[in-house]
């Protein structure tokens, strides 16, 4: 698929020249930072066009967060802006993580640790959550392995892009395309399959802001299950359980948010087990 991303450094769109120019999805900005007054001042403006136009959208959010309480608040800010659209949004909200001074101070495990704060909250208010990066920042900025199961919408301005995981739902391959009905340059996108919101897939499943686990199209209720290494528990009606729970007379433990216990990275809704020391003994 053909696609571009904007903001309000791209001005005054023509959204019925760029549909008549082939472009079947945009990612629009919807701000950056902590605050309201941070709105792309742009944002409704192209929400607007883009729907009148007939083309899918999704909305991605700059970060300048270098802790996981300004993650969340970043995400409050966030979903408070798009709230008036979130019939309209189609594609993922994508958490734009870059070489910010502050960000770049941070180690890996905490710039993870926060996109996937963000990302989680923005799953839980029912959208589809994903990650903006660079192939380089991809590399060597994050631990990638917690994010392999997490939408990512990927820059590298190539001939090719560079990865090719299961996750990847779209390419940013250039800066400085040119498309009929914007003055000026355009970031130029490829979307692949899993960008579009699609059916309840097998595996993890946020609806209502409740995690549901799909086996063959049908959500798992009442059991426990295995996935990523950890256990967890689904309720009688499907929900994932967390915090103390008592099931068959035994009380568990379920990590009521993600976390980090010693240096191991613990989702949301896994069970553990720890010692006195709080060092996990057992999954």
């Amino acid at each position: 698929m053909k696609g571009i991303d904007v903001s309000k450094h791209q001005g005054k769109i023509d959204w019925q020249k760029v549909k008549a120019a082939g472009v079947e999805f945009s990612i629009v900005r919807a701000g950056y930072g902590m605050y309201e007054n941070q709105v792309d001042s742009r944002f409704a403006e192209n929400m607007v066009g883009a729907k009148a136009a007939g083309i899918p959208v999704g909305v991605y959010w700059y970060s300048y967060a270098v802790s996981i309480s300004e993650a969340i608040r970043e995400a409050e800010v966030c979903l408070k802006i798009i709230e008036p659209y979130q019939s309209q949004i189609v594609l993922p909200v994508f958490f734009d993580q870059e070489y910010e001074p502050g960000i770049l101070a941070l180690d890996n495990q905490t710039r993870t640790e926060i996109s996937l704060n963000f990302i989680e909250r923005i799953q839980k208010q029912g959208y589809r959550g994903g990650l903006y990066c660079s192939w380089d920042f991809w590399k060597n900025k994050l631990n990638n392995s917690l994010l392999s199961q997490i939408p990512l919408w990927i820059a590298q301005y190539a001939d090719v892009c560079s990865y090719h995981g299961s996750n990847l739902i779209a390419w940013q391959y250039s800066s400085s395309g040119k498309v009929d009905g914007i003055i000026g340059n355009v970031d130029l996108n490829c979307g692949y399959d899993g960008l579009m919101n699609s059916p309840v897939k097998d595996g993890w499943t946020c609806i209502d802001a409740k995690w549901y686990y799909y086996h063959q199209g049908i959500p798992v209720k009442d059991q426990w299950i295995c996935s990523d290494g950890w256990r967890y528990r689904l309720g009688p009606d499907g929900i994932m359980l967390t915090g103390l729970q008592e099931i068959e007379g035994k009380v568990y433990c379920f990590n009521a948010q993600r976390s980090t216990v010693g240096n191991i990275y613990v989702p949301e809704g896994a069970c553990v087990i720890t010692n006195e020391k709080g060092e996990i003994i057992s999954k």
